[in-house]
This record gives structure tokens, C-alpha cells and sequence, in this order.
């Protein structure tokens, strides 16, 4: 019985120990003891190794090791913003798209400056190709201004395509100039719902934003 509990006793410090030793980053929505800086609504902000599991449903969703703790800080999606790492920013941000159920929350990496007045996101999320093997494959969001703060919304979804000349054209008519590239369909100004893959359509997207950002300055 003592050797049992001996046995039980090294495999647990050997779970806790690495816990704080393994390091690895899958993804933005999966990642271990990365070292960044975790943004909380409350308008905190805490520097430390981070552990996010929001892929994987049985993990925990947010934890952070702050400095020499020996047990994580957790924190539920409902208390955190985004975090900071390798030099981005990564926010939390909410697809309603589709059918399902409950929130589709998830971290993605903005391409746009914090300032902007339209935001565009790097989305890598992971797909099963068969019974043994998955990849990660990237899309592109948009969130628009006048939405929810976490609101977003796919360059390839219904609010952009079809008719993408006419859609986007309207969200920027304010800057008439760009809006009527849009229009015309101006080259690097236009996409249609299947001729571009989503980087191009990203690029697209963060041409209109960009010009757009400078528009009346």
C-alpha cells in the first residue's frame, strides 16, 4: 500500500512540475507557458507565463503563472480581453455566424492598429482532416464600427459577399473617394465570394481599412 502511495505521490509532483516547465504554442486558442501579458475588462493587467485552452473543451479556458507562483491565477473568458505576445495583440472576440449554440469565443491576432476604425483579425482554428490527423487552417474577421465591442464577422460571410461593391461601399461612404474604388471595383478594391483565397481577401480588406483610416486626415 505505502508503495502504491509513493508511486502516486512522484507521478503527482511530476504532473505539477510540468505544468509550469512545458512550453509549447499550437495555436493562439492553444498555447502553454508562453511568456506575455494577459488584459482583463476590469482594465488590469498582469505579466506572466500563460496557459490557454480554449480549443479543447475539457481545459481550463484561461490560467496565468505570475512570476514565481507555483499554482496559476485562473480566469474565466467572461473576465478577460486579450493578451500581448511576441510583439501582438491577440483579443477575444465572439462569432455569431451560422448556427450554434452557446458563445463562439475565441482569441485572434489583429492586423490593424489599435486606433482603427475597422478591425481585422487573423482567426487559426483547427479542423479534423480524418480519424488520426488535424491541421489549423486561418481565416479573416471584421469587426465593423457601431457593433458590439467583441462583435465580428468573416470577410467571406453574408455581410460582405455577394455584392461586396455594394456592401462595403455603403460602410465607408463617409470617405467618398474610397467608396467609390469600392464601387467601380476598382483593382485591389474588390473581391467576389470564390475567386480569392482568404489571404487575398485580408489583403483587400486591410487596403480599404488602412485608406480608410486616413481618410479626412
Amino acid at each position: 500500500m505505502r508503495f502504491i502511495q509513493s508511486i502516486i505521490c512522484v507521478c503527482s509532483i511530476v504532473l505539477v512540475a510540468s505544468c509550469r516547465t512545458v512550453t509549447y504554442f499550437e495555436s493562439p486558442n492553444n498555447l502553454r507557458n508562453m511568456e506575455g501579458t494577459l488584459y482583463l475588462k476590469d482594465g488590469k493587467t498582469i505579466d506572466g507565463k500563460l496557459v490557454i485552452e480554449t480549443e479543447n473543451i475539457f481545459g481550463s479556458k484561461v490560467k496565468l503563472f505570475a512570476e514565481e507562483d507555483r499554482k496559476p491565477m485562473q480566469f474565466s473568458l467572461n473576465q478577460v480581453r486579450g493578451y500581448a505576445m511576441r510583439n501582438n495583440e491577440y483579443e477575444l472576440k465572439e462569432i455569431r455566424e451560422g448556427i450554434s449554440i452557446g458563445k463562439r469565443q475565441f482569441f485572434m491576432k489583429r492586423l490593424t492598429p489599435e486606433n482603427s476604425r475597422i478591425h481585422l483579425y487573423e482567426f487559426s482554428k483547427k479542423e479534423t482532416v480524418n480519424k488520426t490527423s488535424t491541421r489549423h487552417v486561418t481565416e479573416y474577421y471584421v469587426q465593423l464600427p457601431g457593433e458590439e465591442e467583441n462583435l465580428v464577422y468573416s470577410t467571406n460571410g453574408s455581410h460582405f459577399v455577394p455584392h461586396f461593391e455594394q456592401k462595403v461601399s455603403r460602410m465607408v461612404r463617409d470617405c467618398p473617394a474610397l467608396a467609390k474604388k469600392i464601387a467601380e471595383k476598382q483593382n485591389g478594391y474588390f473581391y467576389a465570394q470564390i475567386s480569392l483565397m482568404a489571404e487575398k481577401r485580408a489583403e483587400v480588406m486591410l487596403r480599404i481599412i488602412n485608406e480608410y483610416n486616413q481618410c479626412g486626415r
